[in-house]
C-alpha cells in the first residue's frame, strides 16, 4: 500500500479511557471571546450554500434539500447535511454568537449580517480545483466550488468588515477561522468513481499543500486562530462499507467492522497534514494553528459507542436499505421507498456518507477541548481566569 496504521493498541486505551472522562464533561458557554467566526469546507460544514446556489441557478435540488433533513433540531431541511446542527454549529452557539449564515442566500444572493461571520462551505467542495478531477475522468456531481473558490469569497466579503489593511489585521485577531474539513471529497469521489489507491495517493501531497496555501494567505491578511481539522476514518462509512462490500474478511478491523485499509489512507492525509502545519507554525510563532484531530475522536465511537449513547456504528439512521442502509442509487431524502431510524441520536452515521447531530455534538466537544488548550484562547475567553481549569 505504501502507508501504515499509526495506531497501536495502546493508542486505543488511552483514547476510548480519554473519551470516558470527556463524557461528563460539560462546557459552560461563554461570550465576548471570538467576535466572528469564517468557515471554509464541504458538506460537513456547509449550513446552506449549495442549497442557496441551486435556487438561484435554477438547479434541481439535492436530495439533501428534503426531508427527514433537520428533523432534530430545525423541523426541515436547511441545507445542512444532517438530521439537525453540524460542528461549526455548535462552536458558534459555545462562543454565543448565532448559525454562520452561508454566503450565499441573503439580499442580492449575499448575507446582510456579517460582523459575526460568514459560511463559505459548499457541499461537494474540493481542496484541489475541479480541472484537476476533470483531466483525470473524476466527476463532481454537486459543484465546481474548491478551496480556492471559497477563498475568494472571503477575500470579497472583507472590504465590507475592515477599511485597511492594519483594520483588517484588528478585525481577524479576534476571529476564528475553521479551515475545514476539507480535502475529503477530493478522494471520495476518486475511491467511489474506481479508481485506484495508487493513484489516489499521489493527490494527498497536493491536497495537503493546497490547505496550507490558504491557510498561509489567511494569516498574510491576517488570521490569528484558525483550527484545522483532519478526514475523518472513512473506513467506517456506510457508503465505503458498501461499495467495498464483499472484500477480504483480513481487510476488516475485527473491533469495529471498519476497513482497515482505508482508514490508514485517512491516517496518511492526516499525518502528512499534520507535518504541513508544523512547517507553517515555525515561520508563524504567533499565529495559533490548532489541528484538530477528527479522525480519533470519531473513532471512539467505533471503540466505545456505549460511552455515547450509540446503538448503531455502522448502519445509517437514513439510506436505501442493505446491511449498512446505504443505496447511492437511492439516498435518503430522494425517495419515499427510503427509511430513516426512529431515533437518529442512537446512530453514528446519518445518511452513509454523513453523521447525525448527536456524533457532531461530540465531535464539537472535542473540538472545543483542543482549542480551548491554547493559550492565546484561554486567556481571550478567560481574561481573568488564565491557568485555571475551565470546566
Amino acid at each position: 500500500m505504501g502507508f501504515s496504521s499509526s495506531c497501536s493498541l495502546f493508542k486505543h486505551h488511552l483514547i476510548i479511557s480519554f473519551i470516558i472522562n470527556l463524557a461528563i464533561i460539560t462546557i459552560s458557554h461563554v461570550n465576548g471571546c471570538f467576535t466572528s467566526i469564517f468557515s471554509f469546507g464541504d458538506s460537513l460544514t456547509d449550513t446552506g450554500n449549495l442549497f442557496q446556489l441551486s435556487l438561484s441557478e435554477s438547479k434541481k435540488l439535492s436530495h439533501f434539500d428534503f426531508p427527514p433533513y433537520g428533523r432534530t433540531f430545525f423541523d426541515y431541511p436547511t441545507g445542512r447535511c444532517s438530521d439537525g446542527r453540524l460542528v461549526i454549529d455548535f462552536i458558534a452557539e459555545e462562543f454565543g454568537l448565532p448559525f454562520l449564515p452561508p454566503y450565499f442566500g441573503g439580499e442580492n444572493g449575499k448575507p446582510r449580517n456579517l460582523e459575526n461571520g460568514v459560511n463559505f462551505a459548499v457541499v461537494g467542495a474540493t481542496a484541489l480545483d475541479d480541472v484537476f478531477f476533470k483531466e483525470r475522468g473524476i466527476h463532481n456531481p454537486s459543484t465546481n466550488v474548491s478551496l480556492g473558490v471559497e477563498l475568494g469569497f472571503f477575500k470579497d466579503v472583507l472590504p465590507s468588515l475592515c477599511s485597511s489593511s492594519s483594520d483588517c489585521k484588528e478585525f481577524l485577531k479576534k476571529s476564528l477561522i475553521v479551515m475545514g474539513e476539507i480535502g475529503g471529497n477530493d478522494y471520495n469521489y476518486a475511491f467511489l468513481q474506481g479508481k485506484s489507491t495508487e493513484e489516489i495517493l499521489h493527490f494527498v501531497p497536493l491536497v495537503v499543500d493546497t490547505i496550507a496555501s490558504a491557510i498561509m494567505e489567511l494569516i498574510g491578511l491576517g488570521a490569528v486562530t484558525i483550527l484545522v481539522p483532519g478526514n475523518l476514518p472513512i473506513g467506517c462509512s456506510p457508503a465505503y462499507l458498501t461499495y467495498f462490500h464483499g472484500s477480504d474478511m483480513a481487510d476488516y478491523d475485527p473491533l469495529t467492522g471498519c476497513i482497515t485499509w482505508l482508514n490508514q489512507f485517512s491516517e496518511f492525509h492526516n499525518e502528512q497534514l499534520q507535518k504541513k502545519l508544523d512547517q507553517i507554525r515555525k515561520l508563524h510563532r504567533n499565529v495559533n494553528i490548532i489541528y484538530t484531530d477528527y479522525y480519533n475522536i470519531a473513532m471512539r465511537f467505533y471503540h466505545s459507542w456505549n460511552q455515547f449513547g450509540f446503538t448503531e456504528t455502522l448502519r445509517a439512521c437514513c439510506g436505501g436499505g442493505g446491511r449498512y442502509n446505504y443505496s447511492s442509487s437511492m439516498a435518503c431524502g430522494d425517495s419515499p421507498l427510503t427509511t430513516s431510524c426512529k431515533d437518529p441520536s442512537s446512530h453514528v452515521s446519518w445518511d452513509g456518507l454523513h453523521y447525525t447531530e448527536a456524533t457532531y455534538r461530540w465531535i464539537s466537544k472535542g473540538v472545543l477541548e483542543e482549542l480551548y488548550a491554547i493559550p492565546y484562547t484561554n486567556s481571550l475567553c478567560f481574561p481573568s481566569t488564565v491557568g485555571k481549569q475551565i470546566y
